[in-house]
């Protein structure tokens, strides 16, 4: 008979596999993954591994360690009400805890290096947050001074629709499959509650990434959807695209699907947070986003970019 592990592992790696050979729909994606957690008693799932270069084995921090680390910094940034360009190191560490019955190893996190004793030897994780919208927030880490890497919490992760994990994770699986680095970052792992991409620098450019092919390549291939040039925020100088969000299969009365299911997102961040939650966005800037979305529903040259 398999063990958990063992079959939680070949389960998630079925789910990789169908997500490599096509792009899966968000519906089809979130089925597929409920029924292997339910087969697993519910478990939380994860796909691919953290790099090995991610992790301090020395001082005991495993992928077992960073995953649940990462899981409390997702909470942490949907939750907290912290501000852009806020600089925290998190520091982790692995530890005895003794109860009355037995002792056990834990994980102990801690913002800042309140109680240098405890935490020598732990491992620092620096996170700023690089900026926040409707669907989630993006914090740039550094684990263990190694290089920068973007990690994305969704504020409703158990919503299926065209953004948010059930749609990023699939799409990231698909375009990591077939190289798709030219000018979109690489999909490196995720959860179901947030994702951990390639950071991308102001001054990458495509030229300077070397292989694979760019997005409009395998769009072109496979009838996907176009980037979306209007929100300039999701690209750099250099017209690399910063967040891959919205990506999908293109189908007739798509944009009409689309347009219902962010309709019920909004309403359930309304319900959730209240309408305050929405006046961050209530402004000019957002204002002409969203006419100029209107124009390109009619009239689709608006959303046209040469590269």
């Amino acid at each position: 008979m398999l063990d958990k592990h063992h079959l939680k592992t070949s389960s998630v790696a079925s789910i990789i596999q169908k997500a490599q050979q096509q792009l899966l729909s968000p519906d089809k994606f979130y089925g597929l993954c409920q029924k292997t957690s339910q087969q697993l008693g519910n478990q939380r799932l994860y796909f691919y591994k953290p790099a090995s270069t991610l992790l301090d084995l020395k001082n005991g921090i495993g992928t077992k360690e960073l995953l649940i680390f990462l899981d409390y910094l997702s909470r942490y940034l949907t939750s907290e009400i912290v501000l852009n360009e806020i600089t925290t190191i998190f520091y982790i560490k692995k530890i005895w805890l003794k109860t009355d019955l037995q002792v056990k190893k834990a994980l102990l996190i801690s913002r800042n290096k309140i109680y240098p004793n405890i935490l020598k030897n732990s491992t620092p994780i620096e996170v700023e947050i690089a900026g926040s919208g409707m669907i989630g927030r993006v914090a740039r880490i550094k684990i263990n001074q190694g290089k920068d890497l973007a990690f994305k919490a969704f504020f409703d992760p158990e919503f299926v629709w065209q953004h948010g994990p059930w749609a990023e994770i699939p799409v990231g699986i698909r375009l990591k499959y077939r190289q798709v680095t030219k000018n979109i970052p690489e999909f490196l792992f995720a959860s179901q509650y947030w994702a951990v991409w390639e950071w991308i620098y102001p001054h990458t450019t495509p030229e300077s990434r070397s292989g694979g092919i760019t997005y409009e390549e395998l769009a072109a291939e496979e009838g996907l959807t176009r980037l979306n040039p209007l929100n300039l925020s999701n690209y750099n100088p250099h017209n690399i695209r910063l967040d891959p969000g919205g990506i999908q299969k293109e189908y007739f009365g798509r944009h009409f699907y689309d347009t219902i299911k962010s309709i019920i997102f909004y309403i359930r961040k309304t319900r959730r947070e209240g309408l305050k939650s929405l006046t961050p966005y209530l402004n000019k800037k957002m204002m002409g986003y969203i006419l100029l979305r209107l124009v390109a529903l009619i009239n689709r040259k608006v959303t046209e970019k040469n590269y």
